[in-house]
């Protein structure tokens, strides 16, 4: 720039000792351009305020994020030009603008670009589209600047990040059995808890009993403290135990293919939204990646509200390959379950691999009840049964995309 100047001191100090008029021209405007970049170069993009928002953090397959973008010129000189680029994880799709190949391998952009008046605010609404299950991110931003001639006067990224998840689609299942409630027939014989809502008659009161399970009628008949007794509580807690690998071989060599995995996840997000809908304590086991240091994936058991999404939120960070062979993840299981636990396992693989870890769970008292998946789910339930197992057959009414009913059927 000082070159500039210079050379434009000289053209007017040339002109006016030749009498060159255009000369003296050429030098001033020169000079005007060089000054009018160097106010704007100082200004730089400190008056620009940018702000990004997404509606939501996560969303369910299919559905939309409400994306705003808001930029603000605080200062009292107009912007020529303004271009923001947001980098967008490979994934991200605005249903209102394509975006742009990035920098990086495996990143697009999504670039906006604008014109301002001195402190003129503007937004601009998008709508982020849910097609693919996974965690996606926007940001960082590089914001880019220009004088009134259209030259760059600064460059900068700024470092704000959103991130959302995207959950498998989860469908329709009306045909879960649900666990043993309330006994009927195959009564509780014993267990650590009592359920209120089954009265089975009175006992004498025992140092320890709570007053409030005093009978009081019964206690006035017989003449001495009587206390309401209840039957064991047969709820059950349940544990989806998910095969993430898709094919047979090696875990660390088996091919698998994408769709065949969505697939799977989206047959264990809709068992677990019809567990959660009937209020039984469920928790999930998978030996997948979910970008934490450890290689099993886990969501404890529970009845909390909010289990349905906390899983969701797994599935949806859990990668499409496994980080450990599934019989592996198996024992582990036997190690975490207590005896009465009902193992759901999830898998579109042949079962005679893992036959031997399923009855070491089996041992360890739980029931293990296999949820066959995929083009061979008939095949791979009829093998579970002949090997001493119940097992189920996930039955889509259609691809996965577009299903709108899950069966399972025996």
């Amino acid at each position: 720039m000082a070159a500039r100047v210079l050379a434009a001191g000289a053209l007017i100090v040339l002109g006016s000792a030749l009498g060159v008029p255009i000369a003296i021209v050429l030098g001033v405007v020169t000079l005007l351009l060089d000054l009018v970049h160097v106010a704007w170069q100082r200004r730089g993009l400190e008056p620009i305020r940018y702000t990004r928002r997404l509606g939501a953090s996560r969303v369910p397959f299919g559905e939309r994020i409400a994306l705003e973008i808001e930029a603000w010129n605080r200062g009292s000189l107009p912007v020529a030009w303004l271009r923001a680029d947001d980098e967008a994880s490979l994934g991200v799709e605005v249903e209102e603008r394509d975006l742009e190949d990035g920098g990086e391998p495996g990143t697009s952009v999504l670039r906006n670009a604008w014109t301002m008046r001195p402190w003129e605010r503007v937004r601009r609404r998008f709508h982020v589209l849910a097609e693919r299950r996974g965690v996606f991110t926007l940001g960082p931003v590089e914001l880019s600047a220009g004088d009134p001639f259209a030259r760059r006067v600064a460059v900068e990224v700024r470092p704000a990040l959103d991130t959302f998840l995207v959950w498998p689609r989860t469908i329709p299942t009306t045909e879960l059995e649900p666990p043993d409630r309330f006994g009927d027939r195959e009564r509780a014989i014993a267990a650590l808890a009592e359920d209120p809502s089954r009265f089975a008659g009175v006992r004498p009161y025992a140092p320890g009993d709570p007053i409030r399970r005093i009978h009081a009628r019964a206690s006035a008949r017989v003449g001495e403290p009587m206390v309401k007794r209840f039957e064991p509580s047969r709820d059950r807690e349940v544990l989806i135990a998910l095969d993430v690998q898709a094919a047979d071989g090696p875990a660390w060599d088996a091919g698998w293919a994408d769709d065949d995995v969505e697939s799977l996840y989206a047959v264990t997000g809709s068992i677990a939204r019809a567990i959660a809908l009937r209020r039984v304590a469920f928790g999930i086991l998978a030996a997948g990646y979910t970008g934490a240091e450890t290689r099993i994936a886990s969501v404890p058991i529970s009845s909390a509200p909010g289990q349905a999404e906390r899983v969701l939120d797994l599935l949806a960070r859990l990668s499409s390959h496994a980080s450990m062979p599934f019989e592996r993840l198996l024992l582990v299981a036997t190690r975490r379950v207590r005896p009465g636990t009902t193992v759901l396992v999830v898998t579109a693989r042949d079962p005679r691999s893992f036959v031997p870890a399923l009855r070491r769970l089996q041992h360890a008292g739980a029931d293990v009840v296999l949820v066959a998946a995929g083009a061979q789910a008939t095949r791979d339930a009829a093998r579970a049964r002949e090997a001493g197992f119940a097992a189920r057959r996930a039955v889509l009414d259609g691809h996965w995309r577009t299903a709108e009913r899950l069966v399972l059927a025996r």
